[in-house]
C-alpha cells in the first residue's frame, strides 16, 4: 500500500466517530427528559459525520481510478514495439522451458546484442526469406565472421504475461519446439541449429547458412530474394532431382526410425528444404515438428503395435497436408511420407503444389497428377527440361512417379514408410548411368 493511503483512512475513520467532548459528558438524560433542541444538535452531527465519510471515500475512489490511468499510459514500450510485459512474458516462458529441459547448456547462447550486430541491425538487405513464424537474415558470426542463418520470431503484444495472446504462444511453443528437437538431432542432410537466444525483444535461432536457397527457387526458377540480382536458375538436371529426393527421404528415415522417440517433421516442403552450393539438399524449419508417443486413447490400434501416434489438430501447408491427418487428427510418420510423395511430384513435373489457375478437380497437384497416371497420361505432365534429356531417363522418371502415388495414397496404411521409400529411390537411381567424375550423389 502506497505510504499516504493511511493516511486517508485514519481520516475517513475521524469523521465517522462523534467529537472528542463527548467522551467526557455525563451520560444523556433518559428520553422523555431530553429537550428538543439537543436531539437536533445530535442528528446534525452525525449526518455530518457520514456526509464528509461518503466525500472522502468518493474522493479516495478518484484518487485510484486517476492513478490506474496515468500508470497504464505511462508504461513504456519495448524495443519491437511491444508492450515490455508481454515481449518478457514470452521469453521467460521460452527461457523457463529450455531450463526445464537442461537445453541452456547444449548450444551455445547468443545475446540479442551479438545477433543484432551479426545482422547489421537486422537490415532489410540481408533478409534471406520469411517464414510462418518470422523472418530470416544473413550473419556474420564471431570470430572471423563465418556466416549463419538467424531466424528472428515476431512476437505480437499481448494483454499480459499472465494472459498472452494465441499468436504469442503459438510462436513461444515453435521457438522451444525447435530448440528442443534440432539440439538432438545430427545428420548431413538437416540443417543444423547453433544456438539461440530469448531475449524479451526477440526470439532467435542460430541455424547453419546454406547458400544456394531453397528447393521450390530452383524447382520454379525463382530469384532467392526479389532484390537478388542476375538471372533466375536454370532447370534442375533429372539427375540432381533424383539424388536431391533420396538425399531428403534418408532425413526422415532417421527422423522416423533413427531418434527415440520418433519425430515427424509436418511441414516436408520444397520450401523447407535447402539447396547447398553443391547442390546437396537438406530439410529444415521444425516449428511445427512433433516427438511422437506410443499410442494413446485416440487410437484406434488399426496400425498394429509398431504405430506410434500424436493427437493434435492438422497444421501444414497447404497441398502437402495429409488428408488421413487431417480427418482423423491422428499425427504418424505417413503424414511425413505423404508431404514428401507431394515434394517428389514436384520434382517429376516442375508444378506448384496448389494453382486456383487449373481446374477445380487438378488444384492440388496430387490430385491431377494421380488422375494423369491412371489413365497412362503421365507424360503429359513431366517437365519439359526431364523429357528434353532424352528417352534415356524416362524410365527412372516413370518409376519415380509409380513411387510418389503410393505415398500420397489417401489412406495412411497404404503408403510406405520412409525406410521403403529410400530403398526404392536409392534402387531407381541404380538405373541411371554411373554419376560423372566429381558429382556428390546421396
Amino acid at each position: 500500500m502506497r505510504p499516504h493511503l493511511p493516511f486517508l483512512l485514519l481520516l475517513i475513520l475521524a469523521a465517522c466517530l462523534p467529537p472528542p467532548a463527548a467522551c467526557h459528558n455525563p451520560p444523556p438524560p433518559p428520553p422523555h427528559h431530553r429537550h428538543p433542541r439537543q436531539s437536533r444538535n445530535t442528528s446534525t452531527v452525525v449526518t455530518a459525520a457520514l456526509i464528509a465519510a461518503a466525500s472522502l471515500l468518493a474522493l479516495f475512489l478518484l484518487y485510484l481510478c486517476a492513478a490506474i490511468a496515468v500508470r497504464r499510459f505511462r508504461r513504456p514500450r519495448g524495443a519491437l514495439g511491444l508492450e515490455p510485459s508481454a515481449a518478457a512474458g514470452s521469453s521467460s516462458r521460452a527461457a523457463a522451458f529450455l531450463r526445464r529441459h537442461g537445453l541452456h547448456h547444449h548450444r551455445p547462447n547468443f545475446t540479442y546484442e551479438q545477433l543484432r550486430a551479426a545482422t547489421a541491425g537486422f537490415d532489410a538487405a540481408r533478409k534471406l526469406g520469411d517464414g510462418g513464424f518470422g523472418t530470416v537474415f544473413l550473419a556474420h558470426l564471431p570470430p572471423g565472421g563465418r556466416p549463419a542463418a538467424v531466424k528472428r520470431l515476431h512476437l505480437p503484444p499481448s494483454p499480459s504475461p499472465s494472459f498472452p495472446s494465441a499468436a504469442a504462444t503459438t510462436i513461444t511453443k515453435s521457438f522451444c519446439n525447435e530448440v528442443l528437437i534440432l539440439s538432438a538431432l545430427r545428420h548431413p542432410h538437416l540443417v543444423r541449429l547453433h544456438g539461440f537466444c530469448a531475449d524479451p525483444r526477440a526470439l532467435l535461432l542460430v541455424y547453419d547458412f546454406v547458400p544456394n536457397g531453397t528447393l521450390s527457387h530452383h524447382l520454379h526458377r525463382l530469384r532467392q530474394t526479389r532484390a537478388a540480382a542476375g538471372p533466375s536458375p536454370p532447370p534442375l538436371p533429372w539427375r540432381t532431382r533424383l539424388a536431391m529426393a533420396a538425399q531428403i527421404a534418408s532425413a526422415l528415415e532417421y527422423l522416423h526410425f533413427g531418434v527415440k522417440p520418433p519425430v515427424v517433421h509436418r511441414d516436408v516442403t520444397t520450401s523447407n528444404i535447402f539447396v547447398e552450393a553443391d547442390m546437396r539438399a537438406r530439410l529444415g524449419d521444425f516449428g511445427l515438428s512433433r516427438l511422437l508417443a506410443p499410442p494413446d486413447a485416440c487410437a484406434t490400434g488399426a496400425g498394429g503395435a509398431r504405430e506410434l501416434v500424436c493427437c493434435t489438430a492438422p497444421q501444414g501447408t497447404p497441398g502437402y497436408l495429409d488428408p488421413d491427418y487431417h480427418r482423423s487428427f491422428q499425427l504418424t510418420e505417413k503424414s511425413d511420407v505423404y508431404s514428401f510423395g507431394v515434394v517428389v511430384l514436384e520434382l517429376v513435373t516442375g508444378l506448384r503444389p496448389v494453382d486456383v489457375g487449373r481446374e477445380r478437380r487438378d488444384v492440388t497437384l496430387a490430385d491431377w497428377v494421380v488422375a494423369k497416371i491412371q489413365v497412362g497420361e503421365l507424360r503429359e505432365v513431366v517437365d519439359p527440361p526431364v523429357l528434353g534429356e532424352g528417352p534415356g531417363v524416362m524410365a527412372s522418371v516413370e518409376a519415380v512417379a509409380e513411387l510418389a502415388f503410393r505415398c500420397v495414397a489417401p489412406d495412411k496404411d497404404d503408403r510406405p514408410d520412409a525406410r521403403e521409400v529410400l530403398a526404392e529411390l536409392r534402387r531407381i537411381q541404380g538405373m541411371l548411368p554411373e554419376f560423372p567424375p566429381g558429382h556428390k550423389g546421396s
